[in-house]
């Protein structure tokens, strides 16, 4: 796969690759000499921020435990200086801590442990600029820039996100109790979202959800709060309405099938993929709701007819506006991902593929519940990817649907 995206598209990407050890630059150069991307490499920090200050770089790889300027601080000097550049970790081993503060303040899109793999570390080079080539469409942008939906965050939100960049829980928990909209916001996600404990209070469902969770909750709040979200007692079938009934059903589903079926807890960060992955519908919905409305009540399969049209209608479509909104928003790449693919889970340019291939098959059964048909395509091949019964996974989700879904 050619590197995608860059400067333009004559001129090869450019990687920094930021090193103490001489030993991995010399690795690492021979391993990208056979592809069409220019290297620079730098043995520290300083050296790092010198070159970018002369260089227009497209992505870094830094090492994360470096002397003097470790890889945490190169990387969160490189996001604040130059967002728009991909950054990747590289780390020996889970470093407590510092991978702790790199996760929740999302200093890098993925990282690399050493020892690394060179073939899937190259595929999962090249995919990242094919999925950045997207997210820096002008066409996006220009369309992002106009929708109203997305102007100026709510200053609630802006101040309790603060206390998350300051690492302060205790302040942020106290925010959250003392704000009505957010705390019932948070009770709601608590109870229809998750699938498994519920939480009895705010301190309660804000310790289990994690710092991490909330930034990703607030910035979806924000755009709920701007887009009008009715009080759930109204159970009315309004468009509105059935996005958030399906984001909730489609997190709890999410979560189910990770804990019933493979096991384990998704990706760092992304307890509330499901809830977000849609998010561009919801902006897309500020532009023509009669046209949402009409697709959903149709009798028949709308999924790549609906993706056509909006390419048509806006010149972009809501997977492409939802992964650029929640890129732009700083939030994990994983989510980023699911947002931009969950339609086309298969695709050979994701990284996060068992992630993005949970959201599809959860997605799909929301609105199976929620609409009593199949509005989007099931990919026959996901369930085969994640090794999971289909059979099984549809008798269980029957079984339990009750405790699972938001109907």
């Amino acid at each position: 796969m050619p590197p995608v995206g860059g400067r333009n598209e004559v001129e090869m990407n450019r990687i920094l690759i930021v090193d103490d050890e001489t030993q991995i630059l010399k690795v690492m150069k021979r391993l990208f000499s056979e592809t069409s991307y220019e290297i620079f490499t730098a043995k520290d920090g300083k050296d790092a921020l010198k070159l970018l200050e002369e260089t227009e770089v497209d992505l870094i790889i830094s090492d994360m435990k470096m002397p003097l300027t470790d890889g945490y601080r190169l990387l969160s000097m490189v996001k604040e200086k130059y967002p728009a550049m991909i950054r990747i970790s590289l780390s020996g081993y889970a470093e407590g801590t510092s991978m702790y503060k790199a996760s929740l303040h999302n200093i890098s899109d993925f990282n690399i442990f050493k020892p690394w793999n060179n073939e899937k570390l190259l595929q999962d080079i090249n995919r990242i600029f094919a999925t950045h080539s997207v997210l820096n469409s002008k066409a996006l942008e220009t369309f992002i820039n106009d929708t109203p939906i997305l102007e100026e965050m709510p200053e609630n939100c802006k101040r309790l996100l603060s206390f998350i960049e300051n690492e302060d829980e205790e302040a942020l928990i106290s925010g959250i109790e003392q704000d009505p909209v957010i705390s019932k916001l948070l009770m709601q996600v608590a109870n229809w979202a998750i699938y498994g404990a519920m939480p009895g209070s705010i301190k309660q469902a804000a310790i289990y959800i994690g710092m991490h969770n909330l930034k990703c909750f607030l910035h979806w709040a924000a755009i709920v709060m701007k887009a009008g979200h009715a009080d759930q007692t109204n159970k009315g079938d309004n468009i509105t309405e059935l996005l958030w009934k399906h984001a909730y059903s489609t997190n709890k589903i999410l979560l189910f099938l990770y804990e019933a079926f493979l096991h384990k807890q998704p990706p760092e960060a992304s307890l509330f993929t499901g809830l977000l992955h849609n998010i561009g519908l919801v902006v897309l919905l500020q532009h023509n709701q009669k046209m949402y409305d009409d697709f959903l009540h149709s009798p028949a399969n709308v999924t790549q007819n609906l993706l056509s049209f909006e390419e048509e209608k806006f010149g972009v479509n809501h997977q492409e506006v939802g992964a650029y909104l929640l890129n732009r928003k700083d939030l994990p790449f994983p989510i980023v991902e699911a947002a931009l693919y969950h339609h086309n889970p298969l695709d050979s340019v994701i990284i996060n593929k068992e992630l993005v291939i949970c959201v599809h098959i959860a997605e799909y059964y929301a609105w199976e519940f929620i609409l009593g048909k199949n509005y989007s395509e099931l990919k026959e091949e996901a369930f085969e990817q994640i090794k999971v019964s289909r059979e099984d996974f549809e008798t269980r989700l029957e079984r339990f649907k009750k405790k699972i879904l938001f109907v």
